[in-house]
Parts: C-alpha cells; structure tokens; sequence
C-alpha cells in the first residue's frame, strides 16, 4: 500500500511540473478565442482563419482585432496568418498602442498558392493590461490564425514612437533632395520566411536585397553588384545578414528616393536612409 501511495505522488508531482512548464513557456490563443480576442470592423470567422472580408460588417474590409493575454513578464510575440496573392502589403501590429510591424500577407503564397505563416513581432515587457493589436485600415484583405506568447530572456525590442526600429523607414517610403548631398542607405534584413529591401533613385534600383529564408546566402545587391559581405556564415551552409552595412550613392538636387520592404521580416530588421532632404 505504501508502494502504490508513492508511486502515485511521484506521477501527480511530475504531471504538475509538466503542467507549469508547459503554461509557463507558451500561451497560444487562436482566432476563436471570444475570452481574448475582439473583433470591431469588417472580421468574418470561418474554420481556420478571421479575415476581413466585404461580405461581413460594412464590407469595407476594415477592423481592428485587440487581444488582451493577460501575461506579466518578458515575452516573444509570434503571429500566425493565411497568406494568399490577394491579401493585402500592410497589416499594422501594435504593442501597447505602439506600431511594432508592418507585414506584407502575400509573402509565402508562393505560385498562387496559399500558405500559413509566422512572423515575429518582437520581444516585449508586458503587463496584465498589455493590448496587441492587427489593424486592417487600407480596405484590403487581412488574416489572424493566432497569437503565440513564448517566455524570453532577451533584451526588450527598441520601439519608437512612431512605430518601429529608431530611424527606420516605413513599409513604403519616399524622399525628395533639397540640394545635392550623399544618399546614405543603412540595411540589415532578418527573417525566415519570403522578405525584401529594395530602394531606387528616379525609379532606377540602386539597392535590393531579396532572401528567402534564415540560412541560405542570399547577398545584398548594389548598383547591379551582389556585395558577399553582406552575409555572415556562422557555420557550413548557415549564413546570417551582417550588422553594420552602409551604402552611399551621390544625389541631385530634386532626385526622388523611393524605398520598399515586404514580406515576413523579423524583430530588429530596418532599412534606414538618410540623405540632403530637409535643405
């Protein structure tokens, strides 16, 4: 009897750890969680996806999803959405009423075909009355499959006030020189799913960097030259984007920049550009 007694307590005690470390480590919370989750606008839920969608609301395909997950502490935020060729190029994440993201949904419907895919917000300091947001508001298409909320011990990400990494470009961004000067292009591209930089000057491409995923060497290319120096081979096969990159090209006096990023892009990604605009 005394057997059958600690053999019980040693499974209860493990089943509890099991059980804190599994609540402790992530908190996922799906499309159908009415606890978590509001929905204001143009939402339609169907069985794996919310979508805004004209056929729901007052079909303008606008909204805003709020999700309240009620966590105390440090966490990594990861989205999950449907990509397809007609989603929309600009769904808006907020994080505590800061804009954190701008994600292009067609990234990963690769051939015309659909795909799920994940794409991290950043790392936050969150309280119980922390509130993350998707925003939909050009009138396009947007997906939510989920939120996942993973523990980590990683350095809060630099949001400013404006939304983003601290001198960062927007998804779609444009300038005009005031006096002849040096364009100066700053560019570090993290990701693991479909993303690209690309910037050019009177509509002529001066800078893209396209990759595909986390690993393979995928090089920055400038004025029509791939630069190897841009990535970093941490071991055989495992190439990384290096830190650092700086890229200059002379500017006229009313020349325009046009720069773009799309795709998955990862927390600390930016595409900084600076230049003889403000005369």
């Amino acid at each position: 009897m005394m057997k059958k007694a600690t053999c019980f307590l040693i499974v209860f005690v493990f089943s509890l750890l099991a059980l804190s470390t599994a609540d402790a480590a992530d908190l996922k919370i799906k499309f159908t969680d009415k606890g978590r989750l509001n929905y204001e606008g143009d939402w339609k839920l169907i069985s794996y996806q919310a979508y805004t969608s004209k056929d729901a609301g007052k079909g303008g395909r606008r909204g805003t999803l709020t999700c309240e997950p009620k966590l105390s502490g440090t966490y990594q935020i990861i989205t999950e959405f449907k990509a397809t060729v007609n989603r929309g190029n600009r769904a808006q994440y907020y994080v505590n009423g800061a804009k954190v993201k701008e994600v292009d949904q067609r990234a990963g419907a690769a051939n015309g075909k659909s795909a799920f895919i994940k794409v991290s917000l950043g790392v936050f300091a969150l309280t119980p009355e922390s509130k993350v947001e998707l925003r939909a508001e050009d009138g396009k298409s947007y997906s939510f499959v989920g939120f996942t909320f993973t523990t980590s011990t990683d350095v809060p990400s630099d949001v400013s006030p404006d939304g983003g990494i601290e001198g960062d470009t927007a998804a779609e961004s444009s300038f005009v020189a005031k006096s002849d000067g040096d364009l100066v292009i700053e560019p570090y591209l993290s990701t693991y799913s479909p993303a690209a930089f690309h910037v050019l000057v009177d509509g002529k491409e001066v800078l893209s960097w396209v990759r595909s995923n986390s690993t393979s060497k995928e090089p920055l290319v400038f004025q029509g030259t791939a630069d190897d120096k841009s990535m970093i081979e941490n071991k055989p096969g495992d190439f990384s984007p290096a830190p650092g990159l700086k890229y200059t090209v002379a500017l006229k006096a009313g020349q325009k920049v046009t720069s773009t990023k799309t795709g998955g892009y990862e927390s600390g990604t930016y595409l900084k550009i600076s230049g003889p605009f403000d005369g």
